[in-house]
């Protein structure tokens, strides 16, 4: 997956998390009770979830996530190891 259209999804994925988590925390009644205190917890747990996977898109965790060129050698400064 190429850089820009990973971003472009992740900004997409972070704000379609962000919404319904910002809802269940500052516009939904806090008064409920039973099933539907259940169901805003699972919406509150998948919230969190979609946010996650939006950092997960936008920082990858290893380089082979990336298809960025790797043909140039990595940057060194003046602090690094010889």
């Amino acid at each position: 997956m190429s850089v820009v259209l990973r971003r472009t999804a992740a900004v997409a994925v972070l704000i379609a998390g962000a919404a319904p988590g910002f809802w269940v925390v500052f516009g939904a009644p806090h008064d409920r009770v039973g099933g539907m205190r259940l169901l805003k917890s699972a919406l509150g747990l998948s919230s969190l979830g979609m946010i996650s996977a939006g950092a997960w898109l936008l920082f990858p965790g290893s380089p082979d996530d990336d298809e960025d060129d790797t043909s140039t050698p990595p940057m060194t400064g003046p602090l690094d190891a010889l």
